[in-house]
């Protein structure tokens, strides 16, 4: 279905006829593929509709203008740069509009300060390259740098990398966004000067409401420029190397390695962890899924499981690797200083080194992440859990345990404990769980087992970084904060009272929950009778999911 002729028509005077379409052809360009993130979920057979109409604009002024006429038509709008998040980056209505930011490239650096301000439609790739011609580098986050550096930066973010140099938010600095009535606010030191640098500026700060530690999805409206902090790196500027896709970053071997050492036992991956933090030496370090070795090593799906056949629940259980970057930031004295603390650190717990290939696939800067969904075609990161160094390392048997029951559809990994770093120099714990499955068969275990993770960690007391627009906002709302769901609903009120901007999050999977017949049983916890709407979109999801 195409969005309103008279809003299509002004939204064309400002982009040009080039840039708007709705043509479904086109449109279908916008609906999640045949595998990825996310991909073959019950969430996306749901909740996903053909977008009404797509444009791409250059300028802040231009969006501004678009954000105005939506405002005008009453036309809902998503915000669109990259897609990473799948299903959840695409329209929940009939007749929406994608407002594509991949025109918008422009991005500038000011080497001597140390940061770099990017439009939305600048991927982490590009102003890494400069970065590292200015001897310094920027956090790519762990899903590769092929994604908009603004949209990770606003809804994810984290990255090895940050053992050494902190969490996503702190990396945010002067900002402009365009708000769901069109007006524009602008946050950190440019809403007192054009110089981005400071990102507290003068008075309040209002980065709060555009994430926590993951974001809203654009919920709130349109960043259309960031400033990001870079940090100095070592001089040698990395080359790349390999043919598509089989590609990678030449690391500088005096000033910048990866290392991986074979553990004793969980626990001496643990004490390396803290150790390597109370040392402060090191720029990464995390002990990755055990099958990653294997998609690592397989060129195609067939060999994968050729490989990880070969494992057993023992063989898995018995294996243990922590995997450890140093850099030379400031000298190869300094690289070689880093490299035997670490060496002394792993010698004492038992460790031993292993061969490690010289390169890097996805930290700094390639975009490898499609290997991540090579064996079942789908998958997804369950969870973030940021929590102290301690709490965040006892997920991995929470959530292998609970996995049992959804195996099958979820893939066999035999009984692995995930992904896990600690971060700021040990100082904070993360803690991933991945799961994967294969998007041609029955699903309903995995969007089951997605809300059941989060009804036990609400049971645990553990805290997890999914909140909001990934998990039902009222089974976590009232365990967190308490009751953050009001103050997200209550700005959601007060900036987009006519629910313009990407709806119905951040309610988008509680009315999944409320949709889906095989959720009904899991989703036991109090809902409103009637989510807090405005009539006008009552009636559009009315008109595109049925009444409830």
């Amino acid at each position: 279905m195409s969005i309103n002729k008279y809003a299509y028509e002004a939204i064309k005077a400002v982009v040009g006829e080039a840039n708007i379409t709705d043509d479904p052809a086109d449109c279908m360009g916008y609906r999640s593929g045949p595998g990825g993130y996310e991909s073959g979920t019950g969430y996306e057979r749901v909740m996903t509709r053909l977008p009404g109409a797509i444009c791409m604009p250059r300028t802040t002024k231009d969006v501004q203008e678009i954000v105005k006429i939506c405002a005008r038509y009453d036309l809902a709008f998503v915000p669109y740069s990259t897609g990473f998040y799948g299903p959840r980056s695409h329209p929940h209505l009939d007749d929406e509009l994608i407002i594509d930011m991949k025109r918008m490239r422009d991005f500038e650096i000011d080497a001597e300060h140390f940061f770099i301000t990017v439009q939305p439609g600048v991927v982490y790739s590009q102003i890494q390259q400069e970065c590292f011609e200015h001897g310094a580098y920027v956090v790519v986050g762990g899903g590769g740098a092929q994604t908009s550096a603004v949209a990770n930066l606003l809804n994810d973010g984290w990255s090895p990398l940050s053992f050494r140099v902190g969490l996503p938010q702190r990396r945010i600095l002067g900002l402009e966004m365009v708000m769901p009535d069109g007006e524009i606010v602008k946050f950190g030191s440019l809403a007192d000067s054009d110089d981005p640098f400071w990102g507290e500026g003068i008075g309040p700060d209002l980065r709060g409401i555009l994430r926590g530690y993951t974001g809203l999805l654009g919920c709130l409206g349109i960043c259309t420029k960031m400033a990001i902090k870079t940090l100095p790196f070592q001089p040698v500027v990395p080359e790349m190397q390999g043919v598509s896709p089989d590609t990678s970053l030449k690391l500088p071997e005096k000033r910048v390695k990866w290392i991986n050492f074979t553990m004793p036992s969980l626990k001496s991956i643990e004490d390396a962890h803290i150790m390597l933090g109370n040392a402060e030496v090191g720029g990464a370090i995390t002990k990755v899924p055990t099958f990653w070795r294997a998609i690592a090593k397989a060129s195609c799906k067939e060999e994968f499981w050729d490989l990880w056949l070969k494992e057993t629940e023992e063989s898995v259980a018995n294996f243990f690797l922590v995997r450890v970057m140093i850099i030379g930031f400031t000298s190869e004295e300094q690289f070689d200083y880093d490299y035997n603390v670490l060496t002394d650190i792993i010698t004492e717990l038992g460790g031993k080194e292993r061969r490690t290939k010289p390169s890097d696939e996805s930290w700094f800067k390639n975009a490898d992440s499609a290997g991540m969904w090579l064996m079942t075609g789908s998958y997804v990161s369950v969870d973030y859990v940021m929590d102290s160094f301690d709490q965040a390392f006892k997920q991995g048997p929470n959530y292998r345990d609970l996995k049992d029951k959804y195996t099958p559809p979820l893939m066999p990994d035999c009984k692995d404990l995930g992904w896990f770093q600690s971060c700021e120099m040990g100082h904070l714990g993360y803690y991933e769980y991945l799961i994967y499955w294969d998007q041609r068969e029955d699903t309903n275990g995995m969007d089951q087992f997605y809300v059941d993770s989060a009804k036990m960690n609400v049971r645990n007391g553990a805290y997890p970084a999914l909140l909001s627009s990934h998990q039902p906002l009222y089974l976590t709302g009232p365990a967190y904060g308490p009751n953050y769901h009001n103050w997200i609903l209550g700005l959601k009120k007060i900036f987009d009272p006519k629910w313009l901007s990407h709806p119905p999050l951040p309610l988008a999977h509680d009315e999944f929950c409320r949709r889906a017949a095989w959720m009904h049983d899991i989703a036991d916890w109090p809902v409103p009778d009637e989510f807090p709407y405005p009539d006008s979109l009552k009636k559009k999801m009315a008109a595109a999911h049925g009444d409830i």
